[in-house]
């Protein structure tokens, strides 16, 4: 789903400004979730199957994100 999907359609959404730490991760994973979407597409996966894979690996992606930020806040509490 985007943003501007969002039901109710956020009013004064701010850009999101990514740590520089963090954008090798997001743009590897923003990589593989389009790969795996066209993939999937090409190769005539039904969409309940896509969106459980898509879900599977944003799930994935939030557990590395948050071990991620975790560990940029003991650096910033050091």
């Amino acid at each position: 789903m985007r943003i501007d999907q969002l039901d109710p359609t956020p009013t004064a959404a701010e850009p999101l400004e990514i740590p520089s730490e963090l954008l090798e991760s997001v743009h590897r994973h923003q990589a593989h979730l389009a790969a795996l979407i066209a993939s999937m597409r090409a190769a005539g996966v039904e969409h309940d199957t896509i969106e459980s894979s898509v879900r599977t690996l944003v799930d994935s992606y939030a557990d590395e994100l948050t071990a991620a930020i975790r560990e940029m806040m003991k650096g910033d509490a050091a």
